[in-house]
């Protein structure tokens, strides 16, 4: 009887020593993924880049901007909130298709506002 028990202590212990790697791991995978997602300052600095681009009227903006939009389409599962960063980097878009660099800039710059309040 002695050795099952010891046995059963052994498996339990066990047990509770891989759960506790485990939930210690998960932590530090879900702050990771937290701090992955919750800021945006690769888009920020995509988009401040275009800004210069279409004061240039240069419509190589538009790759800048499809790129920043990437991004963002990544991270709006996460964060629903940015869906209007989102649609204005499809209208920035959309007016370079247009040569409407006027237009381009507010919509950029209204998304980078956007992002820059919610970034953390």
């Amino acid at each position: 009887m002695k050795t099952f028990t010891n046995i059963f202590l052994v498996a339990v212990a066990s047990i509770v020593i891989g759960l506790s790697i485990f939930a210690i791991t998960n932590s530090n995978n879900n702050a990771f993924a937290q701090q992955q997602n919750g800021g945006f300052d690769k888009e920020l600095n995509l988009l401040n880049q275009t800004l210069t681009a279409l004061e240039n009227q240069d419509k190589n903006a538009k790759k800048t901007l499809f790129d920043a939009e990437g991004i963002i389409e990544d991270k709006m599962k996460d964060n629903p909130e940015i869906g209007n960063a989102e649609k204005r980097v499809e209208a920035a878009i959309k007016m370079v298709s247009e040569g409407n660099f006027q237009a381009a800039i507010d919509h950029t710059n209204e998304a980078i506002k956007t992002l820059s309040g919610l970034n953390k």
